[in-house]
């Protein structure tokens, strides 16, 4: 699963395949999209961005980001008067767990002792956790 860090680029990138939008957590976006209306309104000035949706399929832009909106995974902190913490640049998504495991026995095994770790903290009492801090 991943969250995505800008409402463009996240489409872009959903449109060319780059990530599936099944593996779409949230975005938590630098919009202040109020309706469809509004939202059709960004894609469309998005459509003439290089970077964002310039050179992309019109209506599977729009498609794509009508489904993220109705199914409530874009999250706009500016819409309830907060600032998004500012991502790095390049900083489009991050996973919440890894969506494709490597090949790679150095990463498969990181991975396995993370999980063991998660496994065992949140088996111990948090109060028990806190003697160890």
């Amino acid at each position: 699963m991943k969250i995505g860090f800008s409402f463009g680029r996240c489409i872009r990138d959903i449109v060319n395949g780059d990530v599936s939008i099944d593996d779409v957590a949230f975005l938590i976006t630098a919009t202040n999209i109020k309706d469809l209306d509004h939202l059709d309104n960004v894609i469309s000035v998005y459509m003439t961005e290089p970077g964002y949706l310039l050179g992309l399929d019109h209506d599977s832009c729009k498609e794509v980001a009508h489904l993220l909106w109705s199914s409530n995974r874009v999250l706009q902190p500016r819409a309830q008067g907060m600032h998004r913490h500012a991502q790095p640049e390049n900083s489009v998504w991050v996973d919440m767990f890894p969506t494709q495991l490597s090949e790679n026995q150095s990463v498969k095994t990181a991975w396995d002792n993370y999980r063991f770790m998660l496994h065992m903290t949140e088996n111990i009492d948090s109060e028990a956790l806190e003697t160890f801090r």
